[in-house]
């Protein structure tokens, strides 16, 4: 049996997006028992609320434990009624949004569009940003499944903006996990390999292991699409270690994954073996869904009698409580003069209590503007400050360098030249061992006095641009004993303003003089990529890695921060004993940062 990427894609995007609002009493799901309690609760005495909620929880025991769902539609639109009748108005939209996904899943787009656009119009009116955030999200992936990308980006990069400020991990990973799946589908392998990467990066902030182990399939998946084998064998061992074992599914594409990765290595042995463990996996996940569809059988025959049995009871209720509400009016009239009494006193108090308010509000927003601008001045003062150290340091770099190649390298090759010369008077010293000594000393001194003036001021970098340094910084690095470097680039880097590039190669090669110096690495990657409104700096090695709370940071990781904080980035660095390193810095990019 085969369980293709995407069916993984919609398990794991249920998954993130069945908690979409921060409301308990919605996201815990409950036992029939429970629901049948909350059901007559709500019966008697009388509260559609309740009724409400227990007709939400049906729906989804329905869909999740007999399979049922066409009754989720109806349940859905019950309870949205009783919630707007019971006036709980931010209840009635969160059970409506939940109906368009299940429009959504049924390729019912414009209906879909509708409800979610109502309900993301009352959140924005409100200003509940939180609700607007997810519901930004969800018309965005509705408008992709529909083919409107034009749409779809517009809402995306609103989506983008809010949850800047709400900061939901798990939203964004699912936002990444739609733009694997769409990259996927079209072949844009490379572009797919490094969504997921970010999809990985953001899980591994999370205790989610279910999306680690998905990030990490993801990643070696499309390496594999895109002819990276070493790559895709790479992370695919790692989401191995990662799955837990109940996750069948996913498990069972790791292994055909890692089989058919092996077999394009010419690792025959050990494809056959992972050949034999997808086979048994996708076995025990047959019976494990065979099993669950007899159970699935027989609590639908046990629940449905005990379903009309209630829905009887709710329409009895009903009509006994239409009777009791005309007595219920008369005596409400009765408190009407009472509450016009206390409605009067209670705007006195509330008119002197508002103003109390207000003066406090006052004072307290105007100390607030005040520290605000004290700590703008501060912001100010440092990033000035880091600015004329880095091109202090830039300077001196230029200096030396072109010291040590106009005075050292000259004075230098004048000592060559005269050495040459008095071997030519005396050729008989050519072969003396001492003279040799000194002539090997003599050249190994030009050409380390040649290397450290290029990496002081890196010519390649002004002369040829960005990824022609780097890879040239790569390359330099090379023998018996050191770690093979692989160098990557994705995107257009020709037109990246000079300083922007410039701290680029100079975090590129701070990280990798301390991977060399303390990883004891034996491979080590080195990639940069570029998309429309980001640049991200990835050196990544499989050396001893250390462990990030307890080991002091050196003067390379400081540089490395400096950098990244004055170019407005973010440095995140990712290690554990015995499990390598990876360091990104992903960095702010527009189109007129990139223009010279």
């Amino acid at each position: 049996m085969k369980y293709p990427l995407r069916n993984l894609f919609l398990y794991l995007l249920l998954a993130c997006s069945i908690p979409v609002f921060a409301q308990p009493e919605f996201d815990k799901r409950l036992s029939f028992e429970e629901i049948q309690d909350l059901l007559r609760e709500g019966i008697t005495p009388w509260d559609l609320r309740k009724q409400a909620l227990a007709w939400y929880q049906w729906s989804y025991y329905d869909e999740e434990k007999t399979g049922i769902t066409d009754s989720a539609f109806q349940y859905l639109a019950r309870s949205a009624n009783l919630f707007l009748k019971a006036n709980d108005t931010l209840a009635y939209y969160r059970v409506r949004s939940d109906l368009a996904d299940h429009l959504s899943a049924r390729q019912l787009w414009d209906e879909a569009i509708s409800i979610q656009q109502e309900a993301l119009d009352y959140y924005q009116k409100t200003g509940n940003l939180h609700y607007e955030t997810h519901l930004l999200a969800k018309l965005s992936r509705v408008y992709a499944n529909k083919g409107d990308a034009n749409q779809a980006a517009t809402l995306k990069r609103a989506f983008s903006a809010k949850n800047r400020i709400l900061k939901d991990t798990i939203l964004d990973i699912t936002m990444a996990m739609d733009e694997v799946q769409r990259n996927g589908q079209i072949g844009r392998y490379s572009i797919a390999r490094y969504e997921a990467s970010n999809a990985l990066r953001l899980a591994e902030q999370t205790t989610r292991t279910d999306l680690i182990a998905w990030g990490q399939y993801s990643v070696g998946h499309f390496s594999y699409l895109d002819r990276d084998y070493k790559m895709a064998l790479f992370f695919l061992k790692k989401a191995e270690k990662t799955t837990p074992r109940v996750n069948l599914a996913l498990r069972h594409n790791i292994c055909r994954q890692l089989w058919n990765t092996y077999q394009a290595l010419d690792s025959l042995e050990l494809a056959l073996e992972y050949a034999n463990r997808s086979a048994a996996t996708g076995d025990s996940l047959l019976a494990q869904e065979r099993e669950a569809s007899l159970h699935r059988l027989a609590i639908q025959y046990d629940t449905r009698e005990k379903r009309k049995e209630i829905e009887q009871l709710v329409i009895q209720k009903g009509e006994a409580e239409a009777q009791s509400l005309q007595q219920k009016i008369g005596l409400a009239t009765l408190g009407v003069a009472l509450a016009a009494v206390l409605l009067a006193l209670f705007f006195i108090v509330r008119d002197y209590s508002h103003r109390m308010r207000v003066n406090k509000v006052i004072a307290a927003q105007t100390e607030e503007i005040n520290h605000q601008k004290i700590r703008d001045l501060e912001n100010t003062l440092k990033i000035e400050t880091m600015q004329s150290m880095l091109a202090g340091q830039e300077s001196e770099r230029q200096r030396v360098a072109q010291d040590l190649h106009d005075s050292v390298g000259g004075l230098l090759a004048a000592v060559k030249i005269q050495l040459e010369t008095m071997t030519a008077k005396k050729p008989e010293r050519a072969q003396d061992e001492d003279w040799k000594k000194v002539r090997g000393l003599l050249d190994e001194t030009v050409s380390e006095t040649r290397h450290i003036a290029r990496n002081m001021q890196p010519s390649a970098l002004m002369e040829f641009g960005l990824v022609t340094a780097l890879r040239d910084l790569c390359n330099r690095v090379h023998g018996e004993g050191v770690p093979h470097i692989t160098f990557q680039h994705f995107g257009e880097f020709a037109n990246i303003d000079r300083e922007i590039a410039l701290n680029c190669y100079r975090i590129i090669q701070e990280l990798l003089q301390n991977t060399l110096k303390h990883a004891q690495a034996k491979e080590i990657l080195v990639q940069i990529t570029r998309t429309d409104n980001q640049l991200a700096l990835l050196v990544e090695d499989d050396g001893t890695g250390f462990d990030a709370k307890s080991t002091k940071k050196g003067m390379g990781t400081d540089n490395v921060a400096r950098r990244a904080q004055f170019l407005k980035g973010e440095l995140s660095v990712q290690s554990a004993k015995g499990q390598g390193t990876s360091t990104l810095v992903t960095l702010p990019f527009s189109e007129t940062q990139g223009k010279p």
